[in-house]
Formats: structure tokens, C-alpha cells, sequence
């Protein structure tokens, strides 16, 4: 079968045909037996596709996709904004207890015992050499 004329059958289905195709198309499909069974498959084929397009795209499928498609982007967002708002929590949480531990353990109520702060004491003052000597 020749590439040409099989383009052109392939064509015929889709686009309109000028009279020199159209009658190169119809001798073709005249001479060679090949070429009508392949015209054939094409179209039961191509009715095939038809009747499972109907069954498998319910109405409105196009802006289902763009609207989940436009759902996933802000769900990117979100995530973020989850995952920053769950560290931060547990962060705060961590900051608490640890801070609630450092009370108890000083027996102390203030900001230093809270974070476990210490003041050093003048002789650890003086017994650090002068950075400017």
C-alpha cells in the first residue's frame, strides 16, 4: 500500500478533501483490497472510540480537571501553612516544658530560671582574663 494514499485515507476521516483527492482516494480504494480493509478497521475503529467516548467523559469533564488541577495548587500552599502551624506548635509546647522543668528544678519563678540562665558569680567574673590586656 502506498504511504500517500494511506495518509490521505487517514485524512479523509477528519478534514475535507479537494476533487483530485477525493478521486485519487476513490480509485485507490478501487484497486487495492488492502487499502479497503484498512479503510474498514479505521471506521469500525473510529466508531468504537465514539461510542466509549460518550460512557467514559461525563458532561463538564474539561473543567472538573482545570478545577481540580487549580485545587492542587492552593493545596500546596495549605500544606505549607499545616506543616509550619504543626512545628510551631510543637515548638511552643518543647518551650514550655522545658521552661516548666527548669522552674522546678531551680525552685525558682523568673525569666533566668525559666531558660535556665545563669548570672555568674564575681570570682567567675575576675578569673576570665581581659580581652583588651
Amino acid at each position: 500500500m502506498n504511504r500517500s494514499v494511506y495518509n490521505l485515507l487517514l485524512r479523509s476521516f477528519d478534514s475535507p478533501r479537494s476533487r483530485g483527492e477525493r478521486r485519487k482516494l476513490e480509485a485507490s480504494l478501487n484497486e487495492s483490497e488492502e487499502l479497503r480493509s484498512s479503510k474498514q478497521e479505521l471506521t469500525a475503529l473510529r466508531r468504537t472510540l465514539e461510542l466509549s467516548r460518550e460512557s467514559s467523559f461525563a458532561p463538564f469533564f474539561v473543567e472538573r480537571v482545570l478545577a481540580r488541577l487549580h485545587k492542587r495548587e492552593e493545596s500546596v500552599d495549605e500544606y505549607f501553612v499545616s506543616v509550619f502551624r504543626t512545628l510551631a506548635t510543637g515548638a511552643a509546647v518543647l518551650v514550655i516544658l522545658l521552661s516548666v522543668y527548669n522552674i522546678s528544678r531551680l525552685n525558682a519563678l523568673s525569666i533566668e530560671s525559666a531558660f535556665g540562665i545563669s548570672h555568674p558569680s564575681l570570682e567567675q567574673v575576675l578569673m576570665l582574663e581581659a580581652p583588651f590586656e
